[in-house]
């Protein structure tokens, strides 16, 4: 009896503990990353994720993109910044949310092994251990301390690929059997480990709720391919460059055996089991995509399968498969039956070279017939015409070698026709064990808006990527299946790709209403000028999703005024040692007082453009600006009150920009509607205003974010 109440307060007490845990900002941080580089995640869960900044972004040798490090760098300091519906989350498809704790269990694990494996602090010894463990009583006994340390870097390296793991263990000796278990073994480590610790993320995410399976599954080659995300590592000896795709070491092959050599399975399947008396979902992700290729989901029970297919320009999949133009398993079945069937039962139907050969070796043995009857009525008729005799039998000798050069003939094009329909034979075998993986009584579906239905009520949703069984009386198993496309027809190699699969309930939930009806925007710019420059040219691009938050204010509050630096930054030069570097470096140590730093602010129903100009000591002679608009002013060449114009200039140029990158027009802007806390007149602001307005050109530029 105490046994019993033991356990069930320990089984109280860990349902508590998973539904009281939520996620570390580290966590949160991921969860950002993982949903915005997902797609099915990002449309179903985009709005559920709010950064309050103009995402940051890098250029990659010309290629601009998203600067997902930067960003997760910023929101580790600014946590403030990253703001997670949780309520939406739960309430959404729980196949969505089994994809985000797979991906989360695997991003962390990556950095984990990465950190024991490289020596960084902080490293995850326990864990570290406990995964090395499961590898213990495969390696060779003959193996020192060293090597084995160096053994379990090379299978437990997230970043390797199993071609690189095999090399490395060929290099240590490892002979093929050991590297067998050991790879196997790691696959079957990383699959146990993700179920466990997916179900902590999937049990935070889902509100307490369980992650009735998961399973997964690896094909292909091993040559490598794009990581985790569709991300790369930098090389550890050249951060310069990039190395392999990041996590691609923990894709779960399984290897095999064959004539001494480890072979990796061009194709896997695994059981799962739905339970009976509810509708159950199976979602998957595939990871490791080619546009070239189609890999193929194949889901069967004992009577019926389902097929998937890979859409390589969306990273999702579909029972249509003239969604992508890459080549999948059925198109090789179709190839290869063409190339090594039809092709060739034409080419033997329309060969008429053994026809010919025949009708020729009957045409000679006509002949010789033919010339021995001669030959008889000669010698029965004329016996003493001797010559005529020698004749025919001269030729009956040449038809002779002729027929058995005929006959040689038809030996060999019928040796060849029926090599030809031996090969045909073994096509047509090789034929029936391609078709077969695609299982029993592939199912034919109809598309009724955006879902695919199956006559066996099966359905498949490809807003959540859910594969959808219906309510069933008994437990059912399934077999699920990951076949890829061969690189060429008659190749061995595959093109390589992962899932994860996962089953969960498929129970429709009702969503809650968002509360929050504004976004929350914090976003800083800063430019620098040349000087005496005020125009200068912003061209800002909004992220669509950003604009449309910025377009759901009504009320806009323009500030302008001085921008205070910081001494670090000041310059105490009071006029330019070289007035040309000034001009063609714009930032020299003066330049970094010549700046415009541009804030798009929130407060509660109300957007903020607020424009703060700064200007270094020398005196500005504002030669940029129309020599009407220095006569109005009375600009004095050497004032160092001509540094307050070009403030204002610097600021109304800036804010005129920016209400022109969220569709507002800055030409009906009046004078009461910028507020400044600069020591001028309104007429002179008027005047101010009117010229920036006059001389305004959107031409495109670039702005560096804060």
């Amino acid at each position: 009896m105490p046994q019993i109440f033991l356990t069930i307060t320990l089984l109280i007490s860990c349902t508590l503990t998973a539904q009281a845990q939520k996620l570390t900002l580290q966590q949160e941080i991921w969860l950002y990353r993982i949903v915005q580089k997902t797609p099915v995640l990002k449309n179903n869960w985009g709005s559920y994720m709010s950064f309050d900044k103009q995402p940051f972004t890098k250029d990659h040798y010309g290629e601009v993109s998203i600067d997902y490090d930067a960003i997760a760098y910023y929101q580790s300091y600014n946590p403030q910044s990253l703001e997670i519906d949780y309520v939406n989350i739960k309430n959404s498809s729980r196949g969505l949310i089994a994809e985000a704790a797979i991906k989360l269990t695997l991003w962390e694990l990556n950095e984990q092994l990465k950190r024991c494996i490289y020596k960084k602090e902080p490293c995850n010894d326990s864990l570290f251990t406990q995964l090395q463990s499961a590898l213990k009583p495969h390696i060779p006994a003959r193996l020192n301390s060293k090597k084995r340390m160096e053994l379990y870097t090379s299978v437990m390296h997230p970043s390797l690929p199993i071609f690189k793991k095999i090399e490395q263990l060929n290099q240590l000796k490892v002979d093929v059997e050991h590297q067998k278990q050991l790879l196997n073994t790691w696959s079957k480590t990383i699959t146990d480990y993700s179920y466990k610790r997916s179900q902590y993320y999937f049990s935070i995410l889902s509100d307490g709720q369980n992650l009735t399976n998961t399973t997964f599954l690896a094909a292909g080659e091993g040559s490598g391919t794009a990581g985790l995300l569709y991300e790369w590592e930098l090389n550890p000896q050249d951060s310069t460059r990039r190395w392999y795709g990041k996590g691609i070491g923990l894709f779960t092959y399984q290897t095999r055996t064959r004539k001494d050599e480890l072979k990796l399975r061009p194709h896997i399947s695994k059981k799962m089991t739905i339970p009976a008396g509810k509708p159950m979902a199976l979602h998957t992700s595939l990871w490791g995509l080619d546009s070239s290729f189609k890999p193929m989901l194949i889901v069967s029970d004992d009577t019926v399968s389902y097929h998937l297919f890979a859409i390589s320009n969306t990273r999702n999949l579909s029972p249509d498969r003239l969604l992508s133009d890459g080549i999948s398993h059925i198109e090789r079945i179709e190839q290869h039956r063409f190339q090594n069937i039809e092709k060739p039962l034409l080419k033997i139907q329309s060969n008429t070279l053994l026809e010919k050969a025949y009708d020729s070796k009957n045409l000679i043995a006509g002949q010789i017939e033919e010339l021995e009857n001669e030959i008889d009525t000669l010698k029965k008729y004329d016996p003493d015409n001797r010559e005529a005799i020698e004749y025919r039998l001269r030729l009956i000798d040449t038809r002779l070698s002729s027929l058995s050069k005929k006959e040689q003939r038809i030996k060999e094009l019928e040796q060849e026709s029926a090599s030809d329909y031996r090969a045909i034979d073994n096509a047509e075998k090789k034929l029936q064990d391609m078709v077969k993986l695609l299982g029993p009584s592939p199912q034919q579906w109809t598309q009724e808006g955006n879902e695919y239905k199956y006559p066996s009520g099966v359905k498949f949703d490809p807003q959540t990527q859910d594969l959808i069984f219906p309510p069933h009386p008994k437990e059912r198993e399934l077999e699920i299946r990951l076949v890829s496309a061969g690189y060429s027809l008659g190749g061995t190699k595959k093109d390589e790709v992962q899932a994860y699969v996962s089953i969960t309930d498929a129970v429709e939930m009702i969503k809650e209403p968002v509360a929050r009806q504004y976004p929350v925007i914090d976003t800083t710019f800063l430019m620098h000028f040349s000087p005496d420059e005020y125009q200068k040219p912003i061209h800002i691009h909004w992220l669509d999703s950003y604009l449309s938050d910025l377009k759901t204010f009504k009320n806009i509050r323009l500030e302008t005024g001085q921008l205070s630096l910081p001494d670090s930054l000041k310059s105490t030069d009071k006029k330019y040692n070289n007035r040309q570097r000034e001009y063609q470096q714009p930032l020299t140590t003066n330049a970094r007082n010549r700046a415009v730093k541009l804030q798009f602010l929130s407060k509660d129903t109300m957007l903020i453009i607020r424009a703060l100009a700064s200007t270094d000591l020398v005196p500005t002679r504002l030669s940029k600006a129309p020599a009407s608009l220095r006569n109005s002013l009375k600009v004095n060449k050497h004032s160092n009150g001509n540094n307050e114009y070009l403030v204002a200039l610097r600021a109304c140029n800036a804010l005129y920009y920016a209400l022109e990158s969220i569709g507002k027009s800055s030409a009906n802007v009046d004078i009461d509607e910028i507020h400044h806390n600069l020591q001028l007149s309104n007429e002179q602001m008027q005047m101010i205003m009117e010229a920036t307005k006059s001389d305004q050109q959107l031409i495109p530029g670039t702005l560096q974010t804060k």
